[in-house]
């Protein structure tokens, strides 16, 4: 179902306690009441969620619907904290300055937090398919953890993503491009 003809763009912000992480995260929700179908919505989870509000993404949700190219989609902005390059990065590999040391927590904070939280407050037993976007060091998280949760999500989106995320230091001897990037190492040696 393409959405033609949208009116406004709701947005909900919420402070979500996590375990995991121990700390406040700010999350905020975008979508259109017009076309919230519990059955038929997506869900497309943003990092670095602190960015869209400057890019006013409402705005931008409602060109694109406008354009009749987009299905029903629940857009949420997970806003990063001042430890992002510990949050963010590859979760069962930690790069060569020990940075992503939190990478692991975030993943669960996602998995076990933030989308049961998501479906308690909105009523939704489930979604037609998840996705998972970021920026930078976001977007690398993001990829890493579609990665690795095949059966839970359907697409990422990377923009300008931190592949160069590596285990060793590029100018350490014996560094190999091929060998020593997590990332791309991770997708060559895995199936999704």
């Amino acid at each position: 179902m393409l959405i033609q003809n949208i009116t406004d763009i709701i947005t909900h912000n919420y402070i979500v306690y996590s375990v995991f992480l121990k700390r406040e995260v700010i999350v905020d929700c975008y979508y259109s009441e017009d076309y919230f179908n519990h059955s038929l919505i997506s869900l497309l989870l943003i990092n670095d969620g602190q960015d869209l509000r400057t890019m006013q993404f409402e705005n931008i949700l409602e060109k694109v619907y406008s354009s009749g190219n987009m299905e029903p989609v629940f857009c949420v902005g997970i806003h990063c904290s001042s430890d992002r390059k510990n949050e963010y990065g590859t979760a069962n590999i930690l790069d060569y300055k020990g940075r992503g040391a939190k990478a692991a927590l975030y993943t669960k904070f996602v998995m076990e937090e933030l989308i049961p939280f998501i479906r308690t407050t909105y009523n939704i037993i489930s979604f037609k398919e998840k996705s998972f976007a970021g920026f930078s060091l976001g977007g690398l998280c993001a990829l890493d953890i579609v990665w690795n949760y095949p059966n839970e999500f359907f697409k990422v989106g990377v923009f300008s993503g931190s592949l160069w995320w590596r285990d060793k230091d590029q100018e350490d001897e014996g560094f190999d491009e091929d060998t020593d990037r997590i990332m791309q190492r991770q997708v060559r040696e895995g199936s999704y």
